[in-house]
């Protein structure tokens, strides 16, 4: 029988380094004592890109702020420079599964006609509706609109149409807004004001009711930017309970009447802006990106926060939380993991930064599939399981990158750091079923093809063996 040496090993690993680096966050983030873990599936940054900035179509000059996920799809709003004379508006379907662009849909030019920075931003309601808003920097028409991109040609309908003073950029909506009620929360960029508009039966109420947040943590200096500065972002967990989280303060849980439920005023500690600045740099402290994403999973509630910014020692990251129980307390809530190990990237990006969940089904229990977004800076999936069974340590923890493993007798796997990943088996070009991670070659003799991918094929390792 012949066995796989160690400078096969490291040939091996001389052929797949460059391109697997590309895609993948290679860190193994450790496995919990109640058996969670945090998995890349995929991650295309600007760190990964030579610090070049990441445009979801490879296109530079797209303004790509907001994405949302719909039937394991995610669908980015784009648009170029509203001063650029061909200034137009678009939707990005991507994999979400895989990272890959699938489609580009160019939205009708009657659909943000006239309107300035259309297409800043995306939003889906409960009942799976799309839509898009414009940004208004001092004062104008602010308009959102229900999209169907998928649909040919693309359905379009305005919802809200309302004029506004002051900057506006993003919006987050509850309910069932094309053909039944729900409501519409704007956040005014650097103030302490959200405008909610109502909707009944698939109409907008143009006048909005203000909301004016009691407080803000951490509480604005004299100097320091009024209110919650820009590029709020507000994510609305129940009819009458949303997450606020501005670009200088930390993420805070309101009620519609604007009093502070909880937030990280209670647990100071992992607050966003507790994270070591970089050296020679206080003012890091100030100024985290702005993200927050609630969810529960198999009976258990998370916390997903946008935490460095870009000029962080680790530029641009998320954190994720687990609560404690139900009451979903932060003076109790434990800190999980810190993604991507190695951060996103430096490029400026007006610390827009955006995270989704997709709770998918796995079998006995399921999985929650998260998805960042951090303009110009990249994009990644990441899959969070529970009930993980820690393997013992690994002989073959000195790997850099995965490789292939050949027993010499019947079986093979993927070995090495970021092994995981890769989830698809081939002997002689033909897939097999993995058992406890490894192929049985028993049945196989001569010369035989071995090749394991991740699951969008967009990492292979290969081996040629005989026995």
């Amino acid at each position: 029988m012949n066995k796989i040496t160690i400078s096969s090993i490291t040939m091996l690993l001389a052929s797949i380094i460059l391109s697997y680096a590309q895609r993948l966050d290679t860190h193994t983030y450790p496995v919990t004592e109640n058996g969670e873990q945090l998995r890349n599936i995929f991650l295309r940054s600007a760190l990964l890109n030579s610090g070049n900035t990441v445009f979801i179509n490879d296109v530079a000059g797209g303004e790509s702020r907001g994405f949302v996920e719909k039937n394991g799809k995610l669908y980015f709003a784009n648009r170029t420079s509203n001063t650029n004379p061909g200034h137009i508006a678009q939707i990005f379907e991507v994999d979400g599964a895989t990272g890959a662009l699938l489609k580009t849909y160019d939205l009708p030019k009657a659909a943000y006609d006239g309107l300035t920075f259309s297409a800043n931003d995306i939003a889906i309601d409960d009942a799976g509706n799309i839509f898009i808003s414009n940004m208004v920097t001092t004062s104008g028409e602010f308009r959102v609109t229900y999209i169907n991109p998928t649909q040919s040609p693309i359905e379009w309908k305005t919802l809200l149409n309302t004029t506004v003073n002051g900057r506006f950029e993003t919006f987050a909506v509850s309910g069932d807004l094309k053909n039944g009620n729900g409501f519409i929360l704007v956040p005014k960029s650097s103030s302490n004001i959200v405008h909610r508009y109502n909707v009944t039966g698939g109409v907008a109420n143009p006048t909005a009711e203000e909301i004016t947040l009691s407080a803000l943590f951490p509480e604005p200096a004299a100097t320091a930017v009024t209110g919650f500065g820009q590029s709020a972002r507000i994510q609305i967990i129940s009819s009458s309970r949303f997450y606020l989280d501005g670009a200088f303060r930390n993420p805070t849980l309101y009620d519609l009447s604007g009093k502070p439920v909880d937030g990280f005023q209670n647990n100071m500690e992992l607050a966003p802006t507790n994270i070591t600045p970089k050296p020679n740099n206080a003012d890091d402290k100030r100024g985290g990106p702005t993200g927050v994403t609630e969810f529960t999973l198999n009976g258990k509630h998370y916390l997903i926060v946008a935490s460095a910014n870009t000029d962080f020692v680790t530029p641009q990251q998320f954190d994720l939380f687990q609560f404690k129980d139900d009451n979903k307390s932060f003076s109790d809530m434990t800190f999980m993991y810190r993604f991507p190990d190695a951060g996103m990237g430096r490029t400026s990006n007006g610390i827009a930064s955006v995270s989704n969940v997709q709770i998918v089904n796995d079998g006995a229990e399921d999985k929650a599939r998260i998805y960042i977004y951090a303009f110009r800076n990249g994009y990644g999936i990441y899959d969070f399981v529970t009930n993980v069974v820690e393997e013992p340590s690994s002989e073959y923890e000195w790997l850099v990158a995965p490789a292939i493993f050949f027993d010499g007798d019947a079986t093979a796997k993927v070995v090495g750091a970021g092994s995981t990943n890769f989830v698809k088996f081939f002997v002689n070009n033909n897939e097999v079923e993995l058992t406890n991670g490894m192929a049985d070659l028993s049945a196989f003799s001569g010369a035989i093809s071995l090749k394991a991918t991740t699951a969008n094929g967009d990492q292979v390792i290969r081996l040629q063996i005989r026995k």
